[in-house]
């Protein structure tokens, strides 16, 4: 079964670049701070984790956000269309 999918302005996909590249470093960052913790136990106040965690993320959800919002604006305004791919498996 064919998929829609939305056509939009490039100006509002340019940021998903930064954004995944952000997403990516965190997911390293976790993955090696997992790692350390379960080898050597917790270290440091575990007070300031939940707010490093917050200070890394809060920027990549608002800018998340902020595509979706540009996405709506466009939308509303009538420039997003939609693009009807066919799957692998329908050709």
């Amino acid at each position: 079964m064919a998929k829609p999918y939305p056509i939009l302005p490039l100006s509002v996909l340019d940021e998903l670049s930064n954004l995944n590249g952000a997403l990516s470093a965190f997911d390293e960052l976790m993955t090696a701070w997992l790692n350390q913790t379960m080898r050597d136990g917790p270290a440091g106040d575990k007070a300031h984790f939940p707010a490093g965690v917050q200070f890394l993320l809060k920027p990549v959800i608002e800018g998340f956000q902020n595509i979706q919002s540009e996405v709506e604006s466009f939308r509303q305004l009538g420039v997003v269309g939609l693009c009807t791919l066919p799957d692998q498996d329908d050709q």
